[in-house]
């Protein structure tokens, strides 16, 4: 008699894989978002008084000070619909439905991340610095060629950025892909946390060097050839080269409303149900001269 063979369907689906997110939350929040909201004003305070030692000429001289505003948007974020067929549900073993919606909201928090990330990179030449170690071989996608690799003196110059624009010493951080942490793993001063009995003080927080937080995700904004920022999605360069964040709690900002997820469930058209999502969010340097944000690029 011939040997009968069955299947034995697991109830556990092996799920999609999405970044490490956690980084953004570390900055000012602009609570409050809904759908009404497209721009949001960040005053901007004027110049500090005059401070004068031992005056002897009354009264003293009176100024006013002068505010300003700065704008950033607040953009929709969607995820296209996914349908499911009502045979295709019953047929699983395991929780298609609810895998699909956790992938909804798992995707929009990546897309949020990206665009932070990308949002905080600088724009102000004074607050870029770049790498000088040896060559390494360049891993930005698409990227050839080397590119100056990361030493301890590059994120030593970085540390002392923050010092001069008075950053407070527990809100400083910095964010490194893992093509770069690799290279951050053989820097002595890099504290891993993976190897001390310390718990991160912030979540996704992985270690810390020179007074500096440390998060990894498995990617960062890239620079182009002549150091501009790409943005999210952009077609990559053979030229293109890796950057590290670095910020400030304080001086970066974020507006982010709560996801919304949308469903028709049982729609006769489409003999099943149908889920996607929705959020709306954005972000900024929290200062127009960019202080307590810097890019640490690649170097070539």
């Amino acid at each position: 008699m011939a040997e009968q063979i069955t299947k034995l369907f697991s109830k556990e689906i092996q799920e999609n894989l999405f970044p490490e997110n956690e980084f953004y939350k570390s900055s000012k929040l602009d609570a409050n978002v809904s759908s009404q909201f497209g721009v949001v004003q960040v005053p901007q305070a004027g110049a500090a008084p005059t401070v004068v030692k031992n005056p002897t000429s009354f009264p003293l001289s009176v100024a006013q000070r002068t505010d300003d505003v700065l704008e950033y948007n607040v953009d929709a974020f969607a995820t296209n619909p996914i349908h499911i067929e009502d045979v295709n549900e019953a047929m699983t073993n395991y929780s298609k439905r609810q895998d699909i919606i956790k992938d909804h909201v798992k995707a929009l928090n990546t897309r949020i991340a990206d665009e932070m990330a990308f949002i905080w990179a600088v724009t102000a030449a004074s607050n870029k610095i770049f790498t000088t170690g040896a060559n390494v071989v360049a891993a930005a996608p698409s990227a050839t060629g080397n590119r100056k690799g990361l030493v301890r003196a590059d994120l030593a110059k970085l540390a002392v950025m923050f010092d001069k624009d008075d950053c407070l010493a527990d809100e400083r951080n910095i964010l490194v892909s893992a093509s770069q942490y690799e290279e951050l793993l053989n820097i002595e001063s890099f504290i891993n946390f993976d190897y001390v009995n310390r718990k991160p003080t912030v979540d996704g927080q992985i270690g810390e060097v020179f007074g500096m937080k440390v998060f990894k995700r498995s990617r960062n904004t890239v620079f182009n050839n002549s150091n501009v920022k790409k943005a999210v999605g952009a077609a990559g360069a053979a030229t293109d080269k890796l950057s590290i964040l670095g910020w400030s709690d304080s001086y970066v900002r974020r507006a982010e409303g709560a996801i919304k997820l949308f469903s028709d469930i049982d729609s006769p058209m489409y003999l099943g149900s149908i889920f996607n999502g929705l959020v709306r969010a954005g972000g900024t340097a929290g200062r127009s001269d960019e202080k307590g944000v810097y890019s640490l690029i690649q170097g070539v």
